[in-house]
């Protein structure tokens, strides 16, 4: 299945799930923010998973409506300029999130905002997963990224343990031995 055009509504409600594989080359804009001094071997593939799901809710007077979902998980890392010390590291961008799918854009428009289970997304029958996971990981980017610890960066304990004695503590020291 070519899933940078396929029947998405199709894919939801036969159930089944699919997995694959996307390079960091096929997706321009993720590869946009990644650092210039990232290693050569830097485009490890992006591991993905998708799963369909129609859920029927009753609604009071009316006839049960479909809701449909996929549920959409990445793993996978990006090279990043650390804000800090302006050296490249890697950023796992692992990404597990529910989409509500809608059939047009108006529906999508009219959808609650403050519904906290699902995003919303069109869906289409020529639906681009690419690109989706794409933007999934583009959201999944540190607004600043950085180094947990920077690899130059002293740690506060190993700053104590080098600094000199305190003057003060030096005369405390010689008052106790008298």
């Amino acid at each position: 299945m070519d899933f940078r055009t396929f029947d998405l509504f199709a894919f939801i409600r036969a159930g089944e799930p699919a997995s694959g594989t996307v390079s960091l080359t096929e997706m321009p804009r993720l590869l946009a923010e990644q650092a210039a001094d990232a290693p050569a071997d830097a485009n490890t593939p992006f591991s993905w998973h998708l799963q369909g799901l129609v859920r029927e809710e009753a609604t009071a007077g009316q006839l049960p409506r479909q809701r449909l979902f996929v549920d959409l998980e990445v793993e996978g890392a990006v090279w990043l300029q650390c804000q800090r010390c302006l050296k490249a590291y890697e950023q796992p961008l692992p990404v597990r999130t529910r989409l509500e799918v809608m059939r047009s854009e108006a529906e999508a428009d009219a959808a609650p905002l403050d519904d906290d289970e699902a995003d919303v997304i069109v869906g289409s029958r020529h639906f681009d997963l690419i690109t989706q996971i794409e933007d999934e990981l583009l959201l999944a980017l540190p607004v600043s990224p950085r180094h947990a610890v920077c690899p130059d960066e002293v740690l506060p304990e190993e700053a104590e343990a080098e600094k000199k004695p305190s003057p003060f503590a030096v005369l405390a020291n010689l008052k106790t031995k008298h």
